[in-house]
């Protein structure tokens, strides 16, 4: 109950943000689409080509890991989950995309060095012409320490590494993003219902946003296996936003295309430290500056029918602190390989999707 009391403030904030962002960005569409003039529109058709009314259907493999590094008593400790490959089907239909995804087990082997990792997580994508929304439900329970080597003997020797089995985290998290230039299409990059048939740039500002929390760091596993209580750590709940400054280029040659783009960004983490002791339980709220840096490549074929490519991405964050700057750091790859197709969508999926954006008109896009 304590926790739930001390992110209300953090929720309220959350959920306001995210509809006002909404709503404004709806009406930027709407305004957009009654000033373009014809013109506009003809010099998009040559850079742009949309699939938008074909249902794509997408295999991907990929290989996500995020990392989290942690101040640990005179160290710090590189935090990973131990998961296995990805392996999803991912249906892109007008505003929607949905991906359905299933993780390789990793080995026994690995599951004794390294520890068990269980994951959730549920994810909705709204492209639109000029503004683009990804948010994102995750959860994580196992984490083992990559660096187990720096840490003490006492605790790090053995034919293991040091794991957190009990620590969990959540996290709602979002992106909000604008691209200025019509000609660069961001589908094309992100759902390929578009295909881009010119060279083209554009400058992209976008918001990210996590409501997180962070507990379950009382016990661990020694380099031996066996269990040890701590009896000081911390759990962590709170806000994080960053603005991200981007610039995204796909080069064009004939069907194959090169994608490139970098965003650094500047933002705060507002968020509680719960610090558990032998003298009791005490709450100190922290006020950290985030500076963030995200880019990443992409190599692909594009046809009427057929599409296939590779992607890899990277974030790295870092927060920083009035004359401290051990804060937490995080480390993001992905690698995607994929393959995919595009047809006619069925009657029985776009007759209830007319439905919803007659229903909900802010789902619609002019453009398709």
């Amino acid at each position: 109950m304590i926790i739930f009391r001390l992110s209300m403030k953090y929720i309220f904030f959350f959920f306001s943000f995210f509809s006002i962002t909404i709503l404004i960005a709806q009406k930027d569409v709407k305004d957009a689409g009654v000033v373009q003039d014809s013109v506009k529109e003809q010099e998009k058709d040559l850079f742009i080509a949309n699939y938008n009314n074909q249902l794509n259907i997408k295999f991907e493999v990929s290989n996500e890991i995020q990392k989290y590094v942690f101040p640990f008593h005179e160290n710090t400790i590189e935090l990973v989950p131990n998961l296995g490959i990805r392996y999803a089907l991912v249906f892109n239909y007008r505003f929607l995309s949905v991906r359905l995804g299933i993780r390789s087990q990793p080995s026994k082997e690995s599951e004794v060095a390294k520890g068990d990792t269980d994951l959730f997580t549920l994810g909705v994508k709204l492209l639109y012409d000029k503004w683009s929304h990804d948010f994102e439900f995750i959860r994580a329970k196992g984490f083992y320490v990559r660096n187990s080597d720096d840490l003490d003997p006492i605790i790090s020797e053995g034919d293991r590494y040091v794991q957190f089995p009990d620590l969990t985290t959540y996290a709602i998290s979002g992106t909000s993003a604008y691209k200025f230039n019509a000609n660069y299409s961001v589908k094309a990059a992100l759902s390929q219902t578009e295909i881009q048939l010119k060279s083209a740039g554009t400058f992209m500002p976008s918001i990210d946003y996590w409501l997180y929390l962070f507990n379950g760091a009382d016990r661990i596993l020694d380099g031996d296996g066996d269990e040890i209580d701590r009896i000081i750590y911390s759990d962590y709940h709170g806000l994080n936003s960053v603005l991200n400054i981007g610039y995204y280029y796909s080069f064009i040659i004939k069907k194959w295309y090169f994608n490139v783009f970098a965003a650094p960004g500047i933002g705060i983490d507002m968020y509680t430290e719960t610090r558990h002791s032998p003298a009791g339980t005490q709450d100190q709220f922290n006020t950290d500056l985030v500076l963030s840096i995200q880019s990443g490549a992409g190599v692909g074929y594009n046809s009427d029918k057929y599409y296939f490519g590779v992607n890899y991405s990277n974030r790295y964050s870092s927060e920083f602190r009035y004359e401290k700057n051990d804060g937490f750091k995080t480390v993001n790859n992905s690698l995607f390989i994929f393959f995919g197709y595009r047809f006619k969508a069925p009657k029985t999926l776009s007759k209830p999707v007319d439905y919803i954006e007659e229903k909900v008109p802010l789902l619609k896009d002019d453009k398709s």
